[in-house]
């Protein structure tokens, strides 16, 4: 079930951003790209531990975010 898989990749990468839209909201700073790749690679040089799959997903998250500031 490969569509199965990539849908499941597609959604926690999507969980991933929405979170960032979430703590930037709850920190009161205004809502950006940039802002949203800040706070997921903040919580990626934090002092918490992730598993393998989440640290790709940051990555993932970050990569397409980036997508839409580069020209």
């Amino acid at each position: 079930m490969p569509q199965q898989n990539d849908f499941s990749e597609a959604k926690a990468i999507c969980n991933e951003i929405g979170g960032a839209v979430l703590e930037v909201l709850g920190r009161k700073r205004a809502l950006s790209v940039q802002s949203l790749i800040d706070i997921i690679e903040e919580a990626r040089a934090g002092n918490f531990i992730y598993t393998v799959e989440r640290k790709q997903r940051m990555e993932r998250a970050v990569y397409i975010l980036k997508k839409f500031i580069q020209p």
